[in-house]
């Protein structure tokens, strides 16, 4: 086994991201296939919700002069025309195209309330001294003193998860904004609101993304794929797995 001082390249992996990094700690043998196999999950109605949902309510951060019923119209649009890669079944399909109206109609008066944002889905790049490769993201939407994520969800958060402070932490240390939060828009049968969940300390969560980045680095550094496969093994009761990358995973742990 070749062993190189940037070990990212020899998995040609040219950066991170909150994504990566997430998964890393979360479900190694995911991470695997995702990351050292390069296996791509399709996309899948809930995804394209989400996707559909974050562009037009990024069009109103833009321009919050923008009229409801025309991001409607180009929601709809945009959802049917990504219709074709979607491989759920066609009620499932049509659940969710619904449910971006649903999203849209508490989502457009929260974000034309604060006014236009400096950028939507700005690219950001955040570099550590000791880890040959960057983190790289895109954040939502960033305001003069503050990053704001949009998550669309059908049930109410109790608490911003660890995964999302990361993610956020990532952004405003980027962006160089003192604080973070996350919006969700949630629709349930009974009601829809949006509840905002700052990070409550920015640089401990960027210390873990940098402690996850060096456990990367170093297991990297001192294994190849096959002795990854040999030191853990899938649990596919996981909801992330999908169809395509259960088969990857069972071509590499020989799983019948």
């Amino acid at each position: 086994m070749t062993i190189c001082n940037n070990p990212f390249e020899r998995f040609d992996i040219p950066h991170l991201s909150s994504q990566s990094t997430n998964l890393f700690i979360q479900n190694l043998p995911l991470w695997v296939v995702r990351y050292l196999v390069g296996y791509k999950s399709p996309m899948n109605a809930a995804m394209l919700r989400g996707i559909t949902s974050d562009k037009m309510l990024g069009k109103v951060a833009e321009d919050p002069t923008i009229d409801l019923q025309k991001l409607v119209k180009s929601g709809n649009k945009y959802f049917n025309e990504s219709i074709k890669d979607l491989e759920d079944d066609p009620e499932k399909i049509l659940n969710e195209k619904n449910n971006v109206n649903k999203y849209l109609e508490v989502g457009v008066p929260f974000y034309k309330k604060l006014g236009k944002a400096e950028s939507y889905q700005e690219r950001v790049e955040l570099n550590f001294d000791d880890i040959p490769v960057p983190i790289i993201g895109f954040a939502d939407l960033a305001y003069e003193d503050v990053v704001r994520d949009i998550k669309t969800s059908a049930r109410k958060p109790s608490e911003l998860a660890d995964t999302v402070q990361r993610q956020l932490a990532i952004y405003a240390t980027a962006l160089e904004k003192p604080r973070a939060v996350a919006d969700y828009l949630v629709v349930t049968k009974t009601q829809q609101e949006v509840i905002t969940l700052e990070v409550e300390d920015i640089n401990m969560r960027l210390d873990e993304v940098y402690n996850i980045s060096l456990a990367i680095m170093n297991l990297l550094h001192n294994n190849d794929i096959k002795s990854l496969v040999d030191q853990c093994y899938p649990d596919f009761s996981d909801w992330r797995w999908d169809a395509g990358s259960i088969a990857e995973a069972k071509k590499l742990w020989s799983i019948k």
